[in-house]
């Protein structure tokens, strides 16, 4: 009897588990985002590998998150041939640089309303500017940019790892730049 238990128990939740991601065209990239443990930060370096500067905004946040929930704000300029120091976020779902979605969250809640905010580093896209540092044009595409790139936790990362965005020029890239992202796993995760 109690084998026959086991294997209904196992229909069953088969069964639960296609339901799940059957309801609302739910993929199995959307069950593992929503279930994977949130805790502690994750870190985050660039690395530009361009002639040009790079100037962007990127942060972490919660997607679903719809109160709107809180999000981090982060910008850069980054100099030609340069590797940014490691930055510390706060573990979220979703982790991006640039985006639409992301843009969106920093507006609603109005995280770009500090002192230290950069205007013309906020954008969906990373810009890439040949004009001199101390230009008006030191943060916009002169040179061209990249599409924003988001990741997920527990699909792309896990709270405690490092992420690494490169930047590249590639005359086949809408822009004319790319981006690469590589993830060093936490040496503690199991």
């Amino acid at each position: 009897m109690r084998s026959s238990r086991i294997v209904l128990s196992g229909v069953v939740a088969g069964l639960a588990t296609s339901a799940l991601s059957l309801v609302g065209g739910c993929p199995d990239t959307v069950l593992t985002n929503l279930t994977k443990e949130r805790t502690g930060n994750i870190s985050i370096q660039f690395i530009n590998n361009t002639r040009y500067r790079a100037a962007f905004s990127y942060g972490t946040w919660d997607s679903w998150d719809r109160s709107p929930g809180p999000v981090t704000l982060q910008q850069l300029r980054l100099p030609p041939h340069a590797i940014s120091s490691v930055a510390q976020l706060p573990c979220r779902r979703n982790a991006a640089i640039g985006t639409q979605e992301f843009v969106q969250r920093v507006l609603d809640t109005k995280a770009d309303q500090t002192g230290t905010f950069d205007a013309d580093a906020f954008d969906d896209t990373v810009h890439f500017s040949s004009a001199p540092s101390d230009s008006d044009l030191a943060a916009l595409p002169t040179a061209g940019w990249a599409e924003g790139v988001e990741k997920l936790l527990g699909v792309d990362y896990s709270c405690g790892d490092l992420l690494i965005f490169t930047f590249w020029e590639d005359p086949d890239a809408p822009g004319g730049f790319r981006i690469d992202y590589e993830v060093i796993l936490d040496k503690v995760q199991d």
